[in-house]
């Protein structure tokens, strides 16, 4: 059974990225308006925009796992718990799918890589000696991550860090940090550029911690893409185009860490559902069409940061009179390392606790 005319998967899939890439852009412009108004002591012409805690990930993970210990919705940066857990919740249920449909890194990422294509005809794949270590970094990565926010602090400690002048303004200073990069900075994203233009997805193949969570996650994800043995006609078009480098065409199921449920295989395979997004078959190989597991992922993603705006949990509690004395002070050592973070707010008791755990 072959088809008349190819599904747009790609072109849906894109679209979907397009429109999230633009409403970061976006969010970004406006952040940038409201901050360099503070900084400048005017009354910004825009609101802040509680979108960029999305990229918080120490304090969304220290909220999170503040949390689960039954303590709440932390007030300070609450959009990024809800961004964290709607992340987690979309590529739990249809693996990884958030890295493929929503991140606007994986789409910088698989933009450049398209680039490469036009500009030197191809991208390169590494040899498997060299691929294989360089993909552990990404865990490496996220063992930081990870230690940093559930390890290296006990609950107080979590408490203190949220509360913290520095978490009060994280927002600002990941802004400052791009706004005026030093000159290692400015050399490492230009060799993260440059490589993801002569390779293909080097970013999230190499050095996401977040592909990495989400991809230990989508392993125990219902909804993966699967393929049917018995209708395969082995023509292998579907391992020719995938981003992850699977063997697509000698897979049951696309169960690997590296998958992110693009469906880009889906959509070149020209027999009829022997690639499309499953449930496990002894739950009867419950299929969705393309459109229907696109749709899923991103409605998981809206629907959960929607009720985290409806609870009351989306803007945070600092003021716009506590950002404009914070941000006056900025550049103070009290903004710039964990100890000065409570020595700031003159709590000696807190700041002995979170210096003793900076020691650990």
């Amino acid at each position: 059974m072959r088809r008349s005319k190819t599904l747009p998967v790609i072109r849906t899939r894109r679209l979907v990225q397009v429109a999230f890439l633009l409403l970061m852009v976006w969010l970004g412009v406006q952040f940038t308006l409201w901050a360099l108004a503070h900084a400048a002591g005017n009354v910004p012409p825009v609101s802040r925009p509680a979108g960029v805690e999305g990229f918080l990930p120490i304090s969304a993970l220290m909220s999170l796992r503040l949390a689960l210990a039954g303590g709440g919705v932390h007030p300070v940066h609450p959009a990024g718990l809800a961004i964290l857990v709607a992340v987690l919740a979309m590529s739990a249920l249809v693996a990884k799918s958030f890295c493929s449909h929503v991140c606007p890194v994986g789409t910088l990422s698989e933009g450049l890589g398209r680039l490469g294509v036009r500009l030197l005809g191809r991208t390169w794949l590494l040899p498997r000696w060299l691929d294989v270590p360089l993909r552990a970094l990404k865990y490496v990565l996220l063992v930081f991550f990870l230690w940093a926010a559930w390890v290296a602090l006990d609950l107080p400690g979590v408490r203190a860090f949220l509360d913290s002048p520095y978490n009060r303004v994280a927002d600002t200073k990941m802004l400052l940090f791009f706004a005026h990069p030093s000159r290692l900075t400015v050399a490492v994203l230009g060799v993260v550029v440059i490589g993801s233009v002569l390779v293909r997805d080097l970013w999230c193949r190499y050095l996401c911690p977040y592909g990495a969570l989400l991809g230990i996650l989508g392993r125990l994800a219902p909804l993966k893409v699967a393929r049917d043995a018995g209708t395969c006609i082995d023509c292998r078009k579907c391992t020719k185009v995938c981003p992850a480098r699977l063997p697509v065409h000698a897979l049951t199921r696309m169960a690997s860490v590296e998958c992110t449920s693009c469906q880009d295989c889906v959509a070149v395979c020209p027999v009829r559902d022997c690639l499309a997004v499953r449930t496990p078959r002894p739950a009867g190989g419950w299929l969705l069409r393309p459109a229907a597991a696109v749709g899923l992922a991103v409605g998981i993603y809206l629907g959960i940061t929607v009720a985290f705006r409806v609870n009351g949990h989306w803007r945070g509690v600092v003021s716009e009179g506590e950002y404009a004395r914070r941000l006056q002070e900025i550049d103070s050592p009290l903004y710039t390392h964990v100890g000065g973070m409570a020595a700031a707010e003159k709590r000696p008791d807190t700041t002995a606790l979170v210096q003793s755990h900076g020691k650990k």
